[in-house]
């Protein structure tokens, strides 16, 4: 069965994933929307891939922050906002090793 790519975030995003073709697009504001956006997808076991704007993920409820950490599936990637301003977050080796249980980079 192949895994899905949902992306949540703001109009920008959006349309830049989808001219890139994926199809699971969810425009939403930032906050309790966001949030309550993200829960029913991480649920949705059809998504392996979760792609959110990354501003969105600053000041999220901290059990949220903390299934977030713990779970291995669906990856959850935080991508900069259009303004190009970089929040930390962990890197997409980090979240591919979390998820696979292997660091791919190494040979």
């Amino acid at each position: 069965m192949a895994e899905k790519i949902a992306v949540i975030g703001d109009s920008p995003l959006a349309t830049g994933f989808r001219m890139a073709g994926v199809p699971d697009i969810f425009v939403v504001d930032r906050g309790e929307a966001f949030e309550a956006l993200l829960k029913k997808t991480m649920d949705n076991m059809e998504y392996g891939i979760i792609i959110v704007n990354e501003a969105y993920m600053k000041g999220i409820d901290w059990r949220l922050k903390k299934k977030l950490s713990n779970i291995a599936r669906p990856v959850v990637i935080a991508v900069p906002a259009f303004s190009g301003e970089v929040e930390e977050g962990e890197s997409i080796n980090a979240l591919i090793k979390r998820a696979l249980g292997f660091d791919v980079s190494k040979k």
